[in-house]
């Protein structure tokens, strides 16, 4: 089989809280659609307040035990990656440095999904009372730069997740407000030598979405960065592979020549020309 697409290393199973899909049919599903490089990335995420970690242990372990298994079954046809999303891993860094030694992953995400103590961005309504918007941006882009400067993960996921859940409720919001903290960040990421994740999973919106969008793609060339992975983010066998195309010429109108993937956390690269 021919790939009619690079890479997809941003995918998830029954095993994440948000996803309901065997191992084997995302991966099916990436065969399909002709990914040559693809990962399961099941969600770790660590909170401020959990201290029964059972679920999520038990959850891991059975991603990366199936993950294992398809490659088996696949035969080498496809390139598939032992990998996990590693959410908020500096509010608990015991735990996260557990888990990094634990298991022989290919690939790491690192990712932040709320600032400390606040509710998931998912939760975000405009007339909440106990939400403060403003409050919530600037600590998750404080805590992201953290992260980055812990530096135990390959990529850093969907930087602008906020965005998000804002473009449902301000059309209009004021994004670039927060550009001296993006510029923070990817700063950090080119000068530490991680990747960058373009997250496609916003293209199927309206109006579509990269996270980062372009502009932030075109800055991480210009400070240095050299590594860009590519995610869909799927939940389901139907968003694999999806926006990839589309996130490929984002990478090539900001200068990159190739994007970047895991194996036994070392960077492999596959040019797009």
């Amino acid at each position: 089989m021919t790939d009619r697409l690079p890479l997809d290393i941003h995918c998830h199973s029954e095993y994440s809280h948000d996803a309901d899909f065997m191992v084997s049919k995302m991966c099916e599903a990436a065969m399909e659609k002709g990914v040559g490089v693809f990962a399961i990335t099941d969600h770790y995420d660590i909170y401020q307040d959990l201290k029964d970690f059972s679920d999520l242990d038990e959850g891991l372990r059975l991603s990366v035990r199936d993950t294992l298994a398809a490659r088996e079954t696949l035969l080498h046809k496809q390139n598939l990656l032992v990998g996990v999303e590693l959410g908020q891993p500096l509010e608990n860094k015991a735990k996260a440095e557990e888990i990094l030694s634990s298991y022989d992953f290919d690939f790491v995400l690192g990712a932040m999904h709320n600032a400390p103590g606040i509710p998931d961005f998912y939760f975000y309504r405009p007339d909440s009372e106990t939400y403060s918007l403003e409050v919530a941006v600037e600590s998750y882009f404080v805590n992201l730069l953290s992260m980055v400067h812990w530096g135990r993960f390959d990529s850093a996921a969907h930087l602008t997740l906020p965005f998000r859940y804002i473009l449902r409720y301000h059309s209009d919001y004021p994004f670039g407000k927060w550009d001296d903290h993006l510029e923070s960040i990817v700063k950090a990421l080119a000068e530490n030598g991680l990747a960058m994740e373009i997250n496609t999973s916003g293209l199927l919106a309206d109006p579509p979405f990269t996270m980062p969008d372009a502009r932030w793609a075109r800055r991480f060339k210009e400070l240095g960065g050299e590594r860009i992975t590519l995610g869909s983010d799927a939940h389901s066998p139907q968003r694999v592979g999806a926006g990839i195309p589309e996130g490929m010429e984002i990478a090539r109108e900001a200068g990159f020549t190739r994007l970047c993937y895991y194996q036994n956390r070392k960077p492999q690269y596959v040019d797009i020309g």
